[in-house]
């Protein structure tokens, strides 16, 4: 089967970079976990070498169950890519180490990937955790995409071997206050962040977009990202008179905690912030009054309008990844994972050059433009390692999670 699939896919040819994807991900979706495993074993039948691709991720501790959805992508893409010829002809193999949700693991545990023979790494996932990473892999000169939305994370003169296959808060702060401002005229803006990167580069971007409509946050709260109750940072922020509540969060339990208070206090401002808010959980157990007007930034390509539906792609690659038990709850986090991309993107360049050298892979990374992912057309520069523009970022509506055409996946644009 594995080689009637190669012969199929004619792996070898020159022009196999959008459409090859696509017929990939195509002929892939069709298989299941067994026959994808078949096919791989039977491409790879008396072959012991192997990529290795280290992959750091918080298997206990704080984020291990908010941040387990994303790495779903990394067992699909492996199971296509190695269903149909591997890279260099060789299987990919992922390699793991608990990074126990603590970023100070992060250096031991990149350095223990490394050591074990990871030749590229993926992960961790959560902006604190990455960047303490990247301070390792940097000097190592190694490739890595990490799953930190931290704007910084995308400066590839600071990290010129991390690349942020996502969206960023930079861009979604500009949303964020676009759409406060332009769509719900608001102009008494209130900042829920917690205390880790994510909440303080959040925060950030969040008041330095809203500078520019002439308007300073009336209040700034930041809370441990241990906390149990919020109610008393929602009290100050509803006691400065705030219209908008932007809140900043990584874990799902900050949105969880936060509807909770303003459900308890009686008080529903608009509520805006990043995918963290998406949480099904959310929707399952809190008050709609809470979240008649919450807003979160998502890719584009992962939304809908009355007129325009999800892309097919797009909802074939949905509905494969919710057949994994582990996306309950966050499946839409586990469907714009930046994993899938990544694998699928270094697999392309590494067969292209022919050669697994990091220089040339990281050249072949910053010279990307417009390569079809998942998750959007994925674009990349020498200084700019952020893979989406701002154009293709949306706001989009917490409640719609409701609407059956979400499939608990999708979202219907603001």
């Amino acid at each position: 089967m594995g080689a009637r699939l190669m012969n199929t896919l004619n792996v070898n040819s020159p022009n196999h970079g959008v459409s090859r994807r696509t017929v990939l991900s195509a002929a892939a979706a069709s298989l299941t976990g067994t026959s994808l495993l078949i096919a791989a074993q039977s491409v790879f039948a008396q072959r012991g070498d192997t990529i290795k691709i280290g992959s750091a991720r918080a298997m206990t501790g704080l984020t291990s169950s908010s941040f387990a959805p994303l790495y779903i992508s990394v067992k699909i893409a492996v199971g296509e890519i190695n269903a149909s010829g591997g890279m260099l002809g060789r299987p990919i193999e992922i390699i793991e180490a608990d990074d126990e949700s603590s970023p100070a693991k992060e250096p031991a545990v990149m350095r223990k990937l490394v050591d074990d023979g990871a030749q590229a790494l993926l992960g961790p996932v959560g902006s604190s955790q990455t960047l303490a990473a990247v301070a390792t892999t940097t000097a190592m000169k190694i490739v890595q995409a990490g799953g930190g939305w931290a704007e910084e994370l995308a400066d590839g003169r600071k990290y010129p071997y991390q690349y942020q296959f996502t969206y960023n808060t930079g861009q979604q702060g500009e949303a964020i206050a676009r759409h406060i401002v332009e769509k719900l005229k608001l102009k008494k803006v209130g900042i829920l962040q917690e205390n880790s990167a994510l909440g303080e580069s959040g925060g950030a971007a969040t008041a330095r977009s809203l500078k520019k409509y002439g308007i300073e946050p009336a209040s700034v709260q930041v809370y441990p990202v241990t906390a149990t109750d919020l109610k008393v940072y929602l009290s100050k922020l509803r006691a400065s008179g705030v219209e908008a509540l932007v809140l900043w969060n990584s874990p799902a339990q900050g949105m969880l905690l936060t509807a909770a208070g303003l459900q308890a206090m009686k008080w529903y401002p608009a509520i805006l912030g990043g995918n963290s808010l998406f949480s099904n959980a959310v929707l399952e157990n809190t008050d709609p009054e809470v979240l008649k007007n919450a807003y979160g930034t998502l890719i584009k390509t992962m939304t809908y309008t009355a007129t325009e539906p999800p892309g097919a792609r797009q909802v074939a690659y949905a509905k494969r990844v919710v057949t994994f038990p582990e996306s309950k709850e966050w499946e839409i986090n586990a469907v714009i994972s930046p994993f899938y991309d990544y694998l699928h993107l270094l697999r392309q360049v590494v067969d292209t050059e022919k050669k697994f050298d990091t220089e040339r892979i990281k050249h072949a990374f910053d010279s990307t433009k417009g390569y079809s992912g998942m998750i959007g057309s994925i674009s990349f520069s020498p200084e700019n390692h952020c893979a989406l523009t701002s154009d293709q970022m949306v706001m989009a509506t917490l409640l719609s999670g409701k609407d059956p055409k979400a499939m608990h996946v999708f979202r219907e644009r603001a």
